[in-house]
């Protein structure tokens, strides 16, 4: 057991903050991987919508091309919070784990 009272509450607070950002961090990173997997999903769809059975012709697949861009541009800034995070989880770390 840990004996909390001799750890400063400054370290006890940037710890939290510490945990708190990782916790976040870990949110983003499997909302990443779900943002990636629809667009895995959509360019499937792509795929077989452009290739009909038969002597058809395709029609196009502009509803999947606006899906796959959505689906970018929230990789995208999902990207960028990940980034952000892990620089703020970065810069906590010395505080949080520096010294005891």
């Amino acid at each position: 057991m840990i004996d909390l009272t001799k750890i400063d509450d400054e370290t006890l607070m940037a710890r939290g903050a510490y945990s708190t950002v990782n916790a976040r961090l870990s949110d983003e990173k499997k909302r990443l991987a779900t943002l990636c997997g629809e667009l895995h999903t959509v360019a499937t769809k792509i795929l077989a919508h452009m290739q009909p059975g038969g002597a058809h012709v395709p029609i196009g697949a502009e509803m999947y091309t606006l899906a796959a861009r959505s689906a970018m541009d929230d990789i995208e800034a999902c990207t960028q919070s990940i980034v952000a995070l892990s620089q703020q989880k970065f810069d906590l770390y010395a505080q949080a784990w520096g010294s005891e």
